[in-house]
């Protein structure tokens, strides 16, 4: 019961502030105008909330850690330090509009610098007898290819007021609840200071008055990015527990770049490709779109905790079986919007 008292009380000490640090955010005149095809909102809407989310974070980490005196994780004080390395990045962006090569070199710099630190996984296992332990190369590599994908997958799929964060606050949640499990407190403590954080953000968020910006997306992204691969390091076991997790994100993410490759689309170009921008272009509403996604991660957030607590061959089980259902109904929904006229011509 302590524990339960001690995460309740890590959430509210980050959902407050988010909240009242939102407001602060909007008086900055950060803002994102809709110049381009695939911003849909009416005016200029405040954005760089992120700021918001990442300062709350942080305090309800600081404040958990010297209220207990249980001291820093070298993990924690890592993913921290590189989600916030990401945070000032995305936040440049939101005002200066940076090129996407320049983004992408810096995301993969700062996820070198996260793995290089310790936050990867040397050891992965499949299922029961099969465990392969990798060279540090290798280790790196995958781990820089995890987070890059990860942080630039949030990132994408901030396009629908609730909707990314609205995810990544249930992915949050379940990593939290997977880090009780096995028994990793940090993991716990940093992931639910961060759904706290999200929560805060998205009382302002799911009524279009503020965006979370690059600076929000990229700081969220490396958050979950970075602990999925502590929870793996510390339970090899769990490899698949993390793409579970964020399969809502990753699914609609690499689906629809396979799909753009095989139909010789530019990578690198702006798009209304994304299934969930295909559902908007339907008439769904964004709280509509933002509620069906929360409710997919809510499965996925079940499916991946209790698959970390069962072990054996269930992680493996579990991923696979979700997959299906995620390739299954992209493509359901993506062949609909074309069938419509709802896959639109790139973004110029």
């Amino acid at each position: 019961m302590d524990e339960l008292l001690r995460i309740l009380l890590v959430f509210a000490l980050a959902a407050v502030p988010s909240v009242i640090l939102c407001r602060v955010v909007i008086t900055l005149r950060i803002v994102d105008a809709p110049t381009e095809e695939r911003k849909k909102q009416k005016g200029p809407v405040p954005t760089a909330g992120g700021i918001a989310v990442a300062l709350s974070t942080a305090l309800a980490i600081a404040t958990d850690v010297e209220l207990t005196g249980v001291g820093y994780h070298a993990s924690l004080v890592i993913a921290i330090g590189g989600a916030m390395a990401v945070l000032l990045l995305g936040l440049a962006d939101d005002i200066l509009k940076l090129r996407a090569l320049i983004k992408l070199l810096a995301i993969m710099a700062i996820s070198l610098g996260i793995t290089l630190l310790g936050v990867r996984a040397d050891v992965l296992g499949f299922w029961p007898g099969a465990v392969i332990e990798l060279p540090v190369a290798i280790a790196v590599a995958g781990a820089i290819l995890w987070l890059v994908v990860v942080i630039n997958a949030v990132n994408f799929m901030d396009g629908a007021n609730g909707l990314a964060m609205g995810m990544a606050c249930v992915a949050a949640a379940g990593l939290a609840a997977c880090g009780a499990v096995i028994g990793a407190p940090h993991i716990t403590l940093a992931c639910t200071a961060l759904a706290g954080g999200l929560v805060g953000f998205l009382v302002w968020n799911v009524r279009g008055l503020l965006f979370v910006g690059d600076a929000g997306a990229l700081f969220t992204g490396a958050m979950l990015g970075a602990f999925g691969l502590e929870l793996v390091r510390l339970r090899p076991d769990l490899v698949f527990v993390p793409a579970i997790l964020l399969l809502p994100f990753l699914s609609d993410v690499l689906l629809t770049l396979a799909w753009r490759t095989k139909h010789g689309k530019k990578l690198f170009v702006a798009h209304l490709d994304h299934v969930y921008q295909i559902a908007i272009k339907a008439g769904l509403k964004h709280t509509q779109v933002a509620g069906v996604h929360a409710v997919w991660g809510l499965n996925a957030a079940v499916v991946a905790v209790a698959a970390t607590m069962l072990g054996g061959y269930a992680p493996a089980v579990a991923f696979v079986a979700l997959l299906v259902i995620s390739t299954w109904v992209h493509w359901r929904v993506r062949r609909a919007g074309v069938a419509n006229g709802l896959v639109g011509a790139d973004i110029l």
